[in-house]
Order: C-alpha cells, then structure tokens, then sequence
C-alpha cells in the first residue's frame, strides 16, 4: 500500500519562515544572524525577488582571504547566485535528488516565482526516518491490541509490520533486491542531469544494460537463483566484488540504477560516447569473463549494452532513454554480449 501522493509533497516540509536578507546586508551581520538563529543559510534577496543564498559553505570560503574589510562587505559578494530551487508541488524524491546532484544542503522553495519557504536535506532525512519509525511503532502498539483478543502468528506480526514499511515505497530510493538506485531515482536523477548538462552546454551519456537470456535462466535455474544472480551482477557493475573492482570502479558522479526485471542504467555525466563506450566495454567484460558460482557448479552470464549521449542523439531525458534502449536492443540483434552506440 503506497501513501498518498499529498503526504511526501514538499510543502509538508518547509521552513516557512525562512531568514531572508537584503543583498547589501554586511557580511558580519549576516554571520550574526545565522549564528544568533542556529541555521545553515540565509536567503538573500532584492526586494521580494530571490537572488541568492549564503550557507555555511559561502561562509568558509570566504573566510579563506579573511581581512577586515571582509566583514564589512556586503553579502552579495559572497553569496551563492541565482540558486537551485525547488517548487513548492514538488515531492521528497525530486527535491531529493535535485539537493544530491548539485551537491547542496539547502535548497529555497519557490510557489509561482515567489519565495516561501526552505528546506534543508537535514529537514528530509529526520522528517522520512521520524515518519517510518512512528509508523512502524504504531503497527507494534496495534499487534499487542490484536494479541490480546486473538492468537496471532510471528508470519502475521511480520506481515502487518511489512504491510507498513512499504507506505513509505514512494520515499524509497533504492532497490530492495539489488540495492542499487531504483527506477524512480534513476529517471529523477537523470533528469536532473540533463538540466545541468544543458545549463552548463556538458555532455552526458546513458547506458542501458540488459542481461542476455536471463529467461532462460530463470526457467532452468529457479526465481531465487535468478534473484542471486541479480545481486551478485549489481555488486559487479558497481565494482564491489574483490579483485573486480579495480576494473569495473566508476566514477563517484556516476549512477548506476536497476531499470526493471534484469535492465540496468548507467548515468555518466560529462562524458561523452567515447569514454561511455569504453566504460561499456569495460563493464561488459567484468560480467562475461568471470562465471558466477552456483552450487551446481559455474554459470557464464553475458549482458548486452547500448549506449547513446546528449546532446548528439537525444534533446531530453525521455529521448536519451529511448535511443540508448534501441541501441542495447540492436546489440541482442547482432548476437548479445556486445556494446552498441545509438544511430550504428
């Protein structure tokens, strides 16, 4: 049972009354006021438009060639222009991933072009771990209700405590089965990317993964083997197998996520097809060229992958997907276990 759509809306959230200053504020009192009211940022604005924002980042930095004509500065020197900011509709994941991807701790929410409110990241992880723990005591507290008027089993008790953690599915980032990123974080996340790609005129490149004959696997081997490959392929895209991941390590920016059923993504920022195709290539060997043990003995697994860049084969997300998908699908076509770029 997922929860309403209302209840990990942003607006739940925020910081209302957030401490907003002029840009020509002095540096020292804008210190001040963050010290004085125990925050980590201050919106600067002119009038009522928002121009920038000082954290305690912007407040380092600027202490790096500290005199004292510093303190005596305006803020607008040192604050942070024309932010990253967040609409007021918006969801946990999106402002999420939006804070993730910018590297940022605070992020200002705007309703229609108009400032009200802020969040910082601290605000969403205590607010999402304070609502599963409550949520998760309240099935407690209901359990020892039901205790007391019918016999219950350890199956049932851990089916109403399950039943309850996954309301909370929506604020999930990850995948429970693989622990990589999930679908959802993946397509958030990607858009965001493409926003930063376009901002910044980077490049940035998308591959789609998908494991070759994995049916037939299934079939022969059972679910729960197919479960164990599954996990046991995450832990090599991502390099966390022993002497395998010297090869197949990315980049921290990178984003590995599991698409569904046995597809994979990988998110490479400011890359382009070159190096996408060589990180591919690179990834395709750490699968195929060491077997995965069974108790029946080794199984060999290939994986076939497309690769496609923005913005030379797509102008947006969905479009990136959609050329690096047909990409891999080529790559089935001319006999898997193989890498192909969009358009070939």
């Amino acid at each position: 049972m997922a929860i309403k759509s209302n209840d990990i809306r942003i607006r739940e959230w925020i910081s209302g009354s957030p401490i907003v200053v002029e840009q020509n504020t002095l540096l020292i009192d804008a210190v001040k006021a963050m010290a004085n009211h125990g925050i980590g940022a201050l919106l600067i604005c002119e009038g009522e438009k928002l121009v920038g924002i000082f954290t305690e980042r912007d407040m380092f930095k600027c202490f790096i060639n500290f005199s004292e004509k510093t303190l005596n500065a305006p803020v607008s020197g040192f604050m942070t222009k024309n932010p990253i900011t967040a609409q007021l509709d918006e969801d946990y994941n999106t402002v999420y991933i939006k804070m993730k991807t910018h590297n940022i701790r605070h992020i200002p929410i705007l309703d229609n072009g108009k400032l009200v409110g802020i969040v910082s990241i601290r605000d969403l992880l205590r607010y999402y771990h304070n609502k599963l723990e409550t949520e998760v005591l309240n099935a407690t507290k209901e359990i020892d209700k039901l205790e007391h008027l019918v016999q219950i089993t350890e199956d049932d008790r851990i089916n109403v405590l399950v039943n309850e953690i996954k309301k909370y599915e929506e604020l999930s980032l990850t995948d429970p089965l693989t622990e990589l990123y999930n679908k959802r974080y993946f397509q958030n996340r990607l858009t965001e990317e493409v926003a930063r790609c376009q901002r910044y005129k980077t490049k940035l490149s998308l591959i789609f993964a998908d494991i070759d004959n994995f049916k037939k696997i299934n079939d022969h081997y059972g679910h729960e083997m197919g479960d164990h490959l599954l996990k046991g392929i995450s832990q090599r895209l991502i390099g966390e197998i022993g002497e395998l991941s010297v090869i197949s390590r990315l980049r921290r920016s990178d984003i590995v996520a599991r698409y569904g059923g046995e597809e994979f993504v990988v998110i490479l920022p400011e890359t382009g097809k070159e190096g996408s195709l060589i990180v591919a290539e690179r990834l395709r060997n750490v699968i195929g060229d060491s077997p995965f043990s069974l108790e029946n003995g080794p199984i060999w697994i290939t994986m076939s992958f497309g690769v496609a860049e923005l913005p030379h084969d797509a102008q947006d997300a969905s479009g990136l997907i959609k050329k690096a998908d047909t990409a891999m699908y080529n790559a089935k076509k001319q006999g898997k276990n193989r890498v192909m770029i969009a358009n070939q």
